[in-house]
């Protein structure tokens, strides 16, 4: 089997959990580092969670050291969505490894480099982590196959009126990627909605006995309380998982080729993702912008995940 060679880029985070999950379930991947940033919540917590989490399902991969804030904006975090710790209280057990001695941006260049122009990323955070490895790094823009992120709308936002959160916290880092000139797939708020699960859906898969039971069935379970009970949304889009699903197999996604571009500036919409939909500026398209996923086969991937973790 040729292996994808991955870096995951993430800010644990209890969708991240979810993601992260799914990722490990493919062998096909060969996940060659889990970075952690500051987002969700802050560096402390999203660092730890990912080196716990790595080491809970057994993923045999770096962790490297990510930045603890954005490019130029104040550090601006989602806790109250995310709850204590970041996982909605759950307590991961302690790592039996420690972090790369490295950064997270000179790991992504090294492992680059090793995989000679193979190498992809999905990004589940904010991009600080790739807008400073693009710039210490200028020849990595070669040495990328594609990124993938969790990232922006073309419709309205969830943090202001246009912007979503990732690229909200630092819209300057999102801007460097999304002009970097790297093939970009963007799984944004409204494409990612496409495959969002009800009540009965959710328990129906996240509730299955497994080897990760304890952790994927409480942080599900804490998503979709939080939609239900406290949003009063009927249904949960878990948007990082969606994102993993269409970065896995790309032929559940349905993506339009369009030009966009990252508001920096603007005080009430700082943070927007301006996708021209329509092809009107003229400019060359530089994102795949995800419009839609095929749910049935979405919900297919969540069920074999579970699945694996019931065998491995």
């Amino acid at each position: 089997m040729i292996k994808r060679p991955v870096i995951i880029d993430c800010d644990p985070g209890v969708d991240d959990t979810l993601a992260i999950c799914l990722a490990a379930s493919h062998p096909e991947l060969d996940i060659r580092a889990i970075n952690p940033v500051a987002g969700n919540v802050g560096y402390e917590s999203t660092s730890q969670n990912a080196l716990r989490l790595a080491d809970l399902i057994g993923i045999d991969c770096r962790v490297g050291r990510g930045a603890e804030e954005p490019l130029i904006a104040p550090c601006r975090t989602a806790g109250a969505v995310h709850g204590q710790g970041g996982l909605g209280g759950y307590q991961l057990p302690e790592a039996h490894r420690d972090f790369d001695v490295d950064y997270a941006w000179d790991i992504l260049v090294q492992e680059a480099r090793r995989a000679e122009g193979a190498l992809e990323v999905i990004a589940l955070g904010p991009m600080t982590n790739l807008a400073i490895a693009l710039t210490r790094y200028p020849e990595l823009k070669k040495l990328i196959r594609k990124i993938t992120v969790m990232a922006g709308s073309a419709d309205q936002g969830n943090t202001n009126v246009y912007a979503e959160f990732n690229v909200w916290v630092d819209p300057h880092a999102c801007e460097i990627v999304f002009q970097s000139g790297i093939p970009i797939a963007m799984c944004g708020l409204d494409g990612n909605d496409s495959c969002s699960m009800n009540t009965e859906e959710i328990n129906g898969i996240f509730q299955r006995p497994c080897r990760l039971s304890d952790v994927i069935g409480h942080v599900s379970h804490f998503i979709h309380q939080r939609n239900t009970e406290q949003w009063h949304l009927p249904s949960s889009t878990i948007h990082d998982l969606v994102t993993m699903a269409c970065f896995i197999d790309p032929s559940i996604a349905t993506y339009e080729p369009c030009y966009v571009t990252c508001e920096t500036r603007s005080s009430i919409s700082a943070g927007q993702t301006v996708v021209d939909l329509y092809h009107v500026s003229g400019k060359k398209p530089n994102v795949d912008v995800l419009r839609r996923a095929d749910k049935e086969r979405f919900l297919q991937m969540l069920r074999e995940m579970m699945d694996w973790y019931t065998q491995h």
